[in-house]
């Protein structure tokens, strides 16, 4: 599985689509490809779960993996366009306290400017 990432505001964020079902057959490479944007100096990380219906513990450790990494550096990890199931997980573990978390990839986008 390939997740689509995007380069926006002109390079300083990146967005990664997450697909349908965010497990524990998928969630090292989210977690993969996390780390490469780390290591390239990319620290503005939008997570698209827009598509997403279905995220277990693997899923929602992947999310959470990086925050430290991406926040000592100056950035963060932010969540986009989650649908009602992904938001009640959220905030059944209590990550909705933890990761900002906006209706649209562009307001998450636009978080970071603010």
């Amino acid at each position: 599985m390939n997740f689509p990432t995007h380069l926006m505001n002109n390079g300083e964020v990146v967005t990664i689509d997450v697909p349908r079902r965010l497990t524990s057959e998928i969630s090292g490479e989210l977690k993969k490809i996390m780390k490469e944007f780390l290591e390239q100096e990319k620290y503005k990380i939008v997570i698209n779960l827009e598509k997403t219906k279905y995220m277990d513990s693997s899923g929602l450790g992947a999310i959470v993996s990086k925050i430290a990494a991406t926040r000592t550096k100056g950035g963060d990890i932010r969540l986009a366009a989650p649908q009602q199931t992904i938001i009640d997980l959220l905030e059944l573990t209590h990550i909705n306290q933890i990761v900002k978390i906006y209706d649209t990839v562009e307001e998450a986008v636009k978080s970071f400017k603010e």
